[in-house]
This record gives C-alpha cells, structure tokens and sequence, in this order.
C-alpha cells in the first residue's frame, strides 16, 4: 500500500487536540473537507468496532471502521466501504504529547487504487490530492484549537 503521512504541531494538550479529531458531533467545525460525519449504529463514541459515516463536499462517501483507539494517542480505521476508485484505505490520526501545553499530531493514510495499471498511472495525482487535503484538514485544526 502507498503511504502518506503528514504533521503539524499545536498549541493544546495532547486531550483536547486527540478528543476533538475523534469527536463526530464537532467534526464539522474545524475539518474543511467533510459536509457530513457521524457514528453508525447509534454508537455513543469512537471504539474499536464502531463504524464511521464520513462525506466529503465533492460528495465521496466512506464508511470506516476502528482498528485502533488509544485515548488520547492513537485512533486508526480502515475501509469497510468507499468511492469505487479505492481498493483498500486506512488512515490514522496519531497524537504525540510535546509538552502540557504543546502537541503534534500525524497524520497517515495507506491506500491501493482499482483498476490495475490505469490505477497505478493515477496514483501520483491520488497522492498529490490526499497529500493537499491532509495538509488542509491539519491547518484547520490547528487554526481552530488556537483560535
């Protein structure tokens, strides 16, 4: 899988940056890159198990499911389902503890594309789209926790 990683450091307790990425009746008001989010199945919070509804404004939809989730370090999930172009995806938001007041946060995504060699020859341009949405979605979160 190709893999691209991103990260940024932030002016917040590694709590408040960690709870707020993981916390879908606020996502929308920090990420630039979803209309819609939310958990499925009625789940009360992120778990390992617990699936994710997550739209982005070109109107993609992905449903992922948690792999991972360590409060307040590390949350990872993978598609269960997602946009046809996509043969495999997971992503992962790790925050690291700089100090009492100070956090960095990683960013990661693995992904495949479908379709054999056309996908390989996209896969440059796939990479350059994630790589400038990450990098926008980590701006906006930093932006909104120093606001």
């Amino acid at each position: 899988m190709k893999t691209i990683r991103t990260a940024i450091k932030i002016a917040q307790p590694q709590e408040v940056v960690f709870d707020l990425t993981q916390d879908y009746s606020r996502r929308l008001e920090w990420d630039p890159y979803l209309s819609e989010a939310y958990l499925l199945k009625d789940a009360p919070e992120p778990a390992v198990g617990v699936d994710s509804y997550c739209k982005n404004h070109n109107g993609s939809v992905m449903v992922s499911r948690y792999i991972s989730f360590n409060r307040p370090a590390v949350a990872a999930v993978q598609m269960v389902k997602g946009p046809k172009i996509l043969k495999r995806f997971s992503g992962a938001w790790n925050v690291h503890k700089i100090d009492a007041n100070h956090s960095e946060v990683i960013f990661t995504y693995h992904f495949d594309l479908r379709w054999g060699v056309l996908g390989e020859m996209l896969t440059p341009f796939a990479r350059w789209h994630f790589k400038r949405d990450m990098d926008k979605r980590l701006q906006a979160l930093k932006q909104y926790l120093e606001a």
